[in-house]
């Protein structure tokens, strides 16, 4: 049988198989005659250039001024496509993940390319951050192909939004980028051309649409199965500790690692465990476990390289199974989410260096991402060679000299023939480069050297100015992202909630509530939101599930830090709205209706970028009902189960499990009227999204100047001080 008259899942079977093509993705193809019957191809002017311009994010500025036409994804681009009677050629990015620069600059560095892709497609680019559903998407394709995600995403599909075929860009080399294109594209087109314009005359378009609509009704129908057939666990106040003490486990303390963390930072791990070890009403054994765990893991990290000492960011992901050698990229949204699962961890543990490294990621964050609206964007750093981030001992000694260079290396654990242990570097290919990790403070390399602390401090930031100079130097510059972005100034709303609640800062509050307020300008249409503050079409730019979780969870932030009205009323409208547009049938849908061309159910169940929208959605949930505003009740029983799978893969969902563990085992702040200056001010640094609080009602029996906590198990301590409060919650085993 002819193989294009198999699946397409089958013809990728095929080409993963290895089968061997000609190289003829650039000749014209000839047409067939069938395709005469039909209407003749009609190319719309916009299909002959570039129209990324006007569209506002990272990832479409990237690529205004390509050579290849790219077009926005809007139902009028698949309208074009269905005149032209051309497949669409999409790729799916996202910006934090900055490969995507990579692959798309090998695709028009190659004439003959971007020929085929103008002439014989219509391209796409999507910004699979922005609109969620197709970033999500890819997992799924992945999965029906069985190969590793790996963005960006090849897709071929109709005019009607079916996938045809796709492909994961994972060669890391420009050729091997550009053969993958060619090889893809010689068998679609040639499935395509010698079967496009059959059946025209009735309304079809011959094998490839008709196969294509009926592979994607028999995907939807997996997905909608899938996602109303999880089992739900039937004691998830039980299964939460036991998923707790799984997460606790799998942190080998003569390895330093963390069994099944991937490659991501564990941002999310450190946060659970955090609550956890903090939280009253859990087995102490059990809090003990996570703490010895929180320390441990922070131990590793906060002496690794995923901290550069240069800029005092946080590198997103390591390349391999150490934290030594990092995936050199980073993002704002990144740095704010580790800033709070930090903060977290250091109100459990009283570390002091963990707050320090939240504090100054907060500050790299402003520096580096910080808007001329007053926002946040997600940030664009082109990826770079891994080499351009290390040093040899003798690039140290030559930009500092001997003496500065001396207790620069012995404290970054620097050496003549590189830092990087075995496992990381396996074939070398790093020989005598160190990646730099500080693996003592300021204050302890003073002490070696006998002097002050503020002696020395002026001659550490000396010479970490001199290093960061001369790296700059080496990687050249490149433009600052200035998109203002929704996700990424949420982010940062919750970090500086999470500072002030750990400082006491007030200059931490103020900024928090300033970018609330700018954003819940920036980002508002009525009551939904949109992802950039630039006017974008809603297929490209209208806020998804995701996007209105993460403003319930910021907005929480800030009202608990606030105690103001205005906040609540906010979260409840937000809730409300999300109800509303994401409220599916057994399922939380990702994107609204009026913004989807894939008819498909997606939903976010799986912290597989970010955290999930299901886990932010089930914390809102929790929070709001424990402040008597609770969520609508269809939508709430979409939020508040606990999957089974979940509790036996805890690294995945320790968003959809932080929620779990806030609704069984509660704490509630009852705040009485008139509370003394101090003791409200104590009230308003609880942990944020530990601690509910909420005023007093007359049935709550709360004396005025006094605070009742509601403890798990059904305890209740009156505190009318702030020592009484931090002891009834602190401190931690």
């Amino acid at each position: 049988m002819n193989a294009r008259r198999f699946p397409a899942l089958a013809l990728w079977i095929m080409v993963f198989a290895g089968l061997a093509l000609a190289n003829s993705s650039c000749r014209r193809v000839k047409r067939p005659v069938a395709e005469k019957n039909g209407p003749a191809p009609v190319i719309a002017p916009e299909l002959r250039t570039n129209a990324l311009g006007p569209l506002p994010g990272a990832v479409y500025r990237s690529q205004s001024a390509s050579p290849i036409h790219w077009q926005p994804w809007t139902k009028s681009t698949l309208d074009r496509a269905k005149a032209a009677r051309r497949l669409v050629f999409c790729v799916i990015a996202t910006p934090q993940q900055p490969v995507y620069l990579n692959v798309l600059s090998a695709l028009e560095g190659d004439a003959s390319v971007v020929d085929t892709i103008n002439r014989q497609y219509v391209p796409v680019l999507v910004d699979g951050d922005a609109a969620r559903e197709l970033g999500l998407l890819t997992a799924d394709l992945c999965a029906e192909i069985q190969r590793p995600l790996h963005l960006p995403l090849f897709l071929w599909m109709t005019h009607e939004g079916n996938p045809v075929a796709w492909l994961p860009s994972s060669d890391p080399t420009r050729a091997g980028l550009v053969e993958l294109f060619k090889q893809s594209h010689s068998m679609v087109s040639q499935m395509w051309s010698e079967d496009a314009g059959k059946d025209a005359d009735k309304g079809g378009a011959g094998y490839v649409i008709r196969n294509s609509a009926l592979d994607n009704a028999n995907r939807r129908g997996r997905m909608e199965k899938r996602k109303t057939s999880n089992a739900v666990s039937d004691q998830p106040a039980v299964d939460v500790l036991r998923s707790l003490r799984q997460l606790a486990s799998m942190y080998d303390p003569y390895s330093r690692s963390m069994d099944g963390a991937g490659g991501l930072f564990p941002s999310g791990s450190i946060e659970l465990l955090a609550q956890a070890a903090a939280r009253p009403g859990l087995p102490a054994e059990l809090r003990n476990r996570c703490m010895e765990t929180l320390r441990g893991l922070s131990d590793d990290l906060l002496s690794s390289a995923m901290f550069d000492p240069l800029d005092g960011g946080v590198f997103s992901a390591k390349r391999s199974s150490s934290w030594a050698l990092p995936s050199f990229s980073r993002n704002c949204p990144g740095q704010a989410k580790v800033a709070v699962a930090l903060i977290e961890a250091y109100r459990a543990s009283g570390d002091r260096r963990l707050l320090d490294k939240a504090l100054g990621l907060i500050a790299f964050a402003e520096k580096s991402y910080g808007t001329q609206e007053g926002l946040f964007s997600v940030g664009l750093t082109p990826e770079s060679e891994p080499a351009a981030w290390m040093w040899s001992v003798e690039d140290v000694e030559k930009e500092l000299g001997p003496e500065d260079a001396a207790w620069w290396i012995a404290a970054t654990g620097m050496k003549g023939l590189g830092n990087l242990p075995s496992e990381a570097d396996p074939k070398r290919e790093f020989f005598r480069s160190n990646t730099l990790a500080m693996t003592k403070s300021p204050g302890e390399i003073a002490a070696t050297l006998g002097q002050s602390p503020e002696t020395f401090g002026l001659r550490f930031e000396a010479a970490r100015a001199k290093l960061l100079a001369a790296r700059a130097a080496r990687m050249g510059a490149f433009p600052k992202d200035e998109c203002s972005h929704a996700a990424a100034s949420l982010r940062m709303v919750s970090a500086y909630a999470a500072a002030y609640a750990a400082t006491g800062d007030e200059a931490h509050r103020g900024k928090a509530v300033a970018l609330l307020n700018r954003s819940r300008e920036a980002f508002s249409v009525g009551p939904h939101l949109r992802t950039f503050s630039k006017e974008a079409p809603d297929s490209i730019a209208a806020g998804r599930a995701f996007l209105y979780a993460l403003a319930l969870q910021s907005v929480l932030d800030v009202a608990a830090i606030t105690l103001d009205e205005k906040w609540f009323l906010w979260s409840e409208d937000l809730a409300t709205t999300a109800a509303e547009m994401f409220t599916g049938k057994g399922f939380l849908k990702e994107c609204p209706d009026d913004a989807k061309l894939i008819d498909l159910p997606v939903t976010d169940l799986v912290m597989l970028f970010d955290d999930s929208t299901a886990g932010l959605v089930s914390s809102a949930e929790t929070r709001l009902a424990g402040l008597g505003r609770p969520l609508v009740a269809s939508f709430s029983e979409l939020a508040t189960p606990l999957p089974t799978y979940a509790v036996d893969r805890p690294i995945l969902h320790t968003d959809l499990l932080s929620a779990t563990l806030s609704r069984h085992f509660r704490i509630c702040a009852v705040l009485g009227e008139n509370l003394p200056p101090e003791l409200g001010a104590a009230a308003s640094r609880l942990a944020p999204r530990v601690v509910t609080r909420r005023a007093a009602r007359p049935s709550d029996g709360v004396p005025a100047g006094s605070i009742k906590i509601l403890l798990p198990g059904g305890r209740d301590v009156m505190v009318s001080t702030p020592e009484s409060l931090q002891q009834a919650l602190l401190p931690s085993p």
